[in-house]
C-alpha cells in the first residue's frame, strides 16, 4: 500500500484500487483510500453516497474497514470474484452487511449462500441478518438452530420483535415435543423397551433451545443392540414423532 499523510492522519492507498484515472475516492474507517470509477459503481450497485460533486483529490468517508471494502469493490469490477470460504465469519458478516447497505448486486446472492453455510454454528447472527434484509427462506433455515443459550448470551443485542417471535416459536416447538412424546408405542412386552423409553425421554429433556429435525432424529434412534421387536416399535415411534413436530409452523409465521 502507498503511504501518505493528510490532516493529521497516516493514510494508505489500496494496491488493488488505485487507478490513476479513478474519479472517486473512498476512505475506510481505518484510513485506507480506495480510488474507483463511478461508472462501475453506477452499473453494479445502487447505494453508495452520491459522487456527482466529489473531486479526485477529495475522499468520501465510509464506515466500513479496509478489509470489508477491499472485498466489496472487487464485485463492482469485471474480474474474478474473491473467495469467501477462507475468511472468518465475522469478516463475512461485515461484508454481507456492506453488500446490502450499498446494494452491490453481483455480491448479494453469493453472500447469502455463504451466510447460509454458516448455519448452525452462527445461527443467531444469520437469523438477524436474514430478517434485516428480507430473506425468508434463510430465516426459516437458521431459526431452528438458535438455542436458548444463544439468546441468553446476546440478550441485549436481540431486537425485541425478534425476541418475541423466537419465544413464541420456542414455546410452539416445546408444546409439539410434549405432544409427540405421547406417540410412543404402548403395550410393548420386551424387557428392554421400558429402559429404552426412559433414555429417550431423558435425552429429549436435555435438548436445549429450539429443536429441529436433525437433533430429534438423532435422539429417537434405534440402538444397534436392540431386539428386533424394539427396533420395529422404535422406528414407528420415530416416524410418528417426526410427523408430529413437522406440523410446527416455520419461524416466519411468528413474525
Amino acid at each position: 500500500m502507498l503511504l501518505h499523510q493528510r490532516r493529521g492522519h497516516i493514510l494508505t492507498t489500496s494496491e488493488h484500487f488505485n487507478a490513476p484515472d479513478a474519479d472517486v475516492v473512498f476512505r475506510s474507517s481505518d484510513n485506507v483510500l480506495f480510488r474507483v470509477h463511478s461508472r462501475n459503481l453506477e452499473v453494479a450497485s445502487g447505494g453508495f453516497p452520491p459522487t456527482d460533486f466529489a473531486h479526485a483529490d477529495e475522499h468520501i468517508d465510509l464506515t466500513e474497514d479496509s478489509l470489508t471494502l477491499e472485498l466489496l469493490f472487487h464485485f463492482v469490477y469485471p474480474r474474478s470474484q474473491p473467495r469467501l470460504d477462507n475468511i472468518t465469519f465475522e469478516a463475512l458478516a461485515r461484508l454481507a452487511e456492506a453488500v446490502e447497505k450499498y446494494q452491490v448486486y453481483p455480491a448479494m446472492q453469493l453472500c447469502n449462500i455463504y451466510m447460509e453455510k454458516a448455519v448452525p454454528v452462527n445461527a443467531l447472527d444469520v437469523l438477524k441478518y436474514a430478517l434485516r434484509h428480507g430473506y425468508p427462506d434463510l430465516v426459516n433455515r437458521a431459526a431452528p438452530y438458535v438455542t436458548l443459550a444463544n439468546i441468553s448470551a446476546e440478550w441485549n443485542s436481540v431486537p425485541p420483535d425478534l425476541l418475541y417471535a423466537w419465544l413464541r416459536y420456542y414455546d410452539s416447538w416445546n408444546a409439539s415435543i410434549r405432544k409427540a412424546s405421547l406417540t410412543a408405542p404402548h403395550g410393548h412386552k420386551c424387557a428392554n423397551w421400558l429402559d429404552y423409553q426412559r433414555k429417550i425421554f431423558s435425552a429429549l429433556g436435555e435438548l436445549t433451545g429450539i429443536k429441529n429435525d436433525d437433533s430429534i432424529s438423532a435422539v429417537i434412534t434405534v440402538p444397534h443392540f436392540a431386539a428386533i421387536c424394539c427396533k420395529d416399535d422404535a422406528n414407528r415411534w420415530q416416524k410418528a414423532f417426526m410427523d408430529q413436530i413437522r406440523d410446527v409452523p416455520p419461524f416466519t409465521k411468528f413474525i
